[in-house]
C-alpha cells in the first residue's frame, strides 16, 4: 500500500501540472512579466544587423540595433582573438578607449565601423587599443550585457566576411552600339 501511495502522488502532481506546461497561454496574463514588446517582435527582430555581408580593406559598414543597446559591443576575429568595441569609459585602462561610450551606445539605432578600426583587444598587459580587421575571414560582432558567458544564447550577434585586400575594381567592357 505505501509503495501504492508513494508513487501515485507523484504521478498525481505530475498530471495536475502538465496542462500548464503545455498551454501557458491559458494562464493568467498577471503571470507573464511585463515586457516592451510582444514575443513575435522580438523573434522577427533582431537586437543587432548589417546589411554588409562581404567587406573588403578600406570599407566601412554600419551596424543597426533596436534600442535600447545593451553596454557592451564585441567582436571576434577569424583567428579567435576577441576585441572590446563598446565599452563603459570609465573602466578604461592606459590608452583604451571605447568606440563610442556605452551609456551613449544606449540609444544608437547604427554605428558605423570602418576596416581601420582599433579596439581594446582584452589582453593582458596590453593597454593601448590595436587594429581589429588584419586577416580575411569570417569576423563575429557580440552584443549583450555582458560579453563573457558560457551560453551564447544570452548574445546577439552578426558576421561580417572580411577580405583582407582592397576592393576589385570594377571593369566595364566596351559595348559597340549602332
Amino acid at each position: 500500500m505505501k509503495v501504492l501511495i508513494g508513487l501515485s502522488l507523484p504521478l498525481a502532481v505530475i498530471l495536475w501540472v502538465l496542462p500548464w506546461k503545455e498551454r501557458p497561454h491559458e494562464l493568467p496574463m498577471a503571470s507573464y512579466p511585463a515586457a516592451s514588446i510582444s514575443v513575435e517582435e522580438a523573434q522577427v527582430a533582431p537586437k543587432i544587423w548589417t546589411d554588409a555581408t562581404v567587406i573588403y580593406k578600406g570599407d566601412s559598414f554600419s551596424l543597426h540595433f533596436r534600442t535600447p543597446n545593451a553596454p557592451y559591443l564585441g567582436v571576434v576575429d577569424p583567428k579567435g582573438r576577441f576585441f572590446y568595441i563598446v565599452f563603459p569609459q570609465e573602466s578604461a585602462l592606459g590608452d583604451l578607449k571605447p568606440l563610442v561610450d556605452s551609456k551613449h551606445f544606449a540609444q544608437m539605432q547604427t554605428l558605423k565601423i570602418g576596416t581601420a578600426l582599433k579596439a581594446d583587444p582584452y589582453t593582458y598587459g596590453v593597454y593601448e587599443n590595436q587594429p581589429v580587421f588584419t586577416c580575411s575571414g569570417t569576423y563575429t560582432f557580440l552584443l549583450g550585457e555582458n560579453l563573457h558567458i558560457d551560453d551564447p544564447a544570452f548574445l546577439s550577434k552578426v558576421t561580417i566576411q572580411y577580405i583582407h585586400k582592397p576592393r576589385p575594381a570594377h571593369t566595364v567592357s566596351s559595348v559597340a552600339m549602332n
